[in-house]
């Protein structure tokens, strides 16, 4: 005897059966040949990627995907394609898309520095001013431009004769400029370098680097010794040792003025000798400062005292500039934000966005402009609301509808090569770099990531060689509602999504 509804859940019940079992399928594959993940010979991409979706939601995620021709914005594949989720990082394709839309390219930020004060002889009794241009790059190592910029203060100091110098290092610009952290950012994430304040005026990143080492034949209850780098850094760091802890780490908060770091090993097991993280700093002109002072240093420029008695002059009534530091081209910038996810260097590029839209800075305008711009390219607010630039706040909501038509518009505009350049490689680069590919999918899957808690978005291109009609597509993957138990791993759905985008038939 059948039970009424009975025959609906089994029916149910037998789909359900075929998506895992279609799944596991896929991952099996992956599972016993990690470095080629294929797709079953048979399939397409709407089954396999449906079945995939299916059974995650079947365990409590939610999951959206949408994949449009790259030419024509035609919709090829949608899997609630219209439900908001937390974009994460992905969100830096908004902010440089937009940066690159209004700037150009081949825009460069330019950090003038001045002499403020009268020069006599060799004497220069005065202030060294650099305006506050936004340049998330300055004094970053990632260039070779910019690592140098103190040095080039102390070469042009050299070129005008100055061998002692009286005076402060001062940064103009910054006055009426408010917000260390964006809205949503978590406040435990502030003391490490991913969470970096957008400062106007950024040096080195806003990060110092802390090393803990300790001495051969030493406890892991004694005190480790702790190095900042660059040694000039003057960050208050204070590190407690627990050796009661479940697992060895390192975990650091902001505390006072400054950090305090909690090293940890668990009781009786091995005792690390060394640990480093790259930690926050909330006053980048005191480091730029500090980094002039000890160029001036090694160039043979003697820093006087204040106190110390020395000629006087009328101060003239205009700066003298002194030197130029040139950032390089906004589409490295874009690059490097794109293919390392760094968030101090969408938010800055979203700023200046936001300063050529609107004449002013902040989050505020920020959210403003960017509502515009995606406006413009047709985006409306339910399918995208930016808070921030670089994806840190918890307030950012955006579909995969949303998203992929960023990533399309993006490609109809002259700088749209520069912004897939900047996306990661499936297998070779970036955020993409430890995924596996098949000899059919290197080189032909690029695609932004995003992560926070529970979250997984992937936004990108992919070429279709075996596909005369859409050659190439667009594609937005968003899962939420994840945790460590999910079956497929975000990770895992990605490897066969794209594997499927590439190598399988559309339907």
């Amino acid at each position: 005897m059948t039970l009424p509804g009975a025959r609906h859940t089994v029916a149910a019940a037998m789909r359900r059966a075929l998506c895992v079992s279609t799944v596991s399928l896929l991952l099996s594959a992956c599972a016993h040949a990690p470095s080629t993940p294929q797709a079953p010979p048979g399939n397409t991409l709407s089954g396999v990627t449906k079945a995939l979706l299916e059974t995650l939601e079947a365990d409590g995620a939610l999951a959206g995907a949408y994949v449009v021709d790259a030419r024509t914005g035609e919709p090829l594949f949608t899997h609630r394609e219209n439900v908001r989720l937390l974009p994460a990082s992905v969100m830096k394709v908004v902010s440089t898309s937009a940066a690159l839309s209004a700037l150009g390219a081949d825009f460069r930020f330019v950090t003038p520095v001045a002499l403020e004060g009268s020069q006599v002889g060799g004497l220069f009794l005065g202030d060294v001013v650099a305006q506050a241009s936004g340049d998330p790059s300055l004094g970053s190592w990632r260039f070779p431009e910019t690592a140098l910029a103190c040095d080039r203060i102390a070469e042009a100091f050299q070129a005008r004769g100055i061998h002692q110098w009286r005076g402060s290092v001062r940064i103009a610009g910054t006055d009426g400029v408010d917000g260390l952290m964006g809205p949503g950012w978590a406040w435990d994430d502030a003391a490490y370098a991913y969470s970096a304040a957008p400062t106007p005026f950024v040096f080195r990143e806003n990060v110092v680097d802390l090393a803990l080492t300790r001495a051969p034949g030493s406890t892991c209850a004694d005190a480790p010794s702790v190095q900042l780098t660059p040694t000039f850094a003057t960050l208050s760091a204070v590190v407690r040792v627990d050796v009661n802890a479940e697992r060895t780490n390192l975990s650091c908060m902001r505390g006072g003025q400054g950090v305090r770091c909690t090293w940890r090993s668990p009781q009786g097991g091995p005792c690390p000798q060394s640990a480093g993280v790259k930690l926050a700093v909330d006053a980048p002109q005191e480091l730029f400062a500090a980094c002039v002072d000890d160029a001036l240093a090694r160039k043979g420029v003697t820093r006087l005292p204040l106190t110390l008695e020395a000629p006087t002059s009328p101060m003239p009534p205009v700066p003298v500039p002194l030197v130029e530091l040139t950032s390089p081209p906004l589409s490295e910038l874009v690059r490097v934000t794109n293919k390392e996810s760094l968030n101090l260097y969408a938010e800055r590029l979203g700023m200046r966005f936001a300063r050529e839209r609107t004449g002013q800075e902040g989050y505020t305008v920020l959210r403003t402009a960017l509502a515009a711009e995606l406006l413009r390219r047709g985006v409306p607010p339910k399918d995208l609301r930016p808070v921030d630039g670089s994806g840190l706040s918890r307030y950012n909501l955006a579909t995969p509808r949303g998203m992929a038509r960023v990533i399309f518009t993006s490609l109809q505009e002259p700088y749209g090569p520069a912004l897939v350049d900047s996306l990661p490689v499936l297998g070779v680069d970036g955020t993409l770099a430890g995924r596996p590919t098949t000899p059919a999918t290197a080189g032909r899957v690029r695609a932004k990531t995003g992560t926070l808690t529970g979250q997984k978005c992937f936004v990108g291109v992919a070429e279709r060689p075996n596909d005369l009609e859409h050659p190439r597509v667009v594609f937005a993957l968003m899962l939420g509602n994840m945790d460590e138990g999910t079956k497929p791993n975000a990770n895992e759905t990605f490897d066969v999504f794209s594997t499927a985008l590439v190598e399988l038939p559309l339907h």
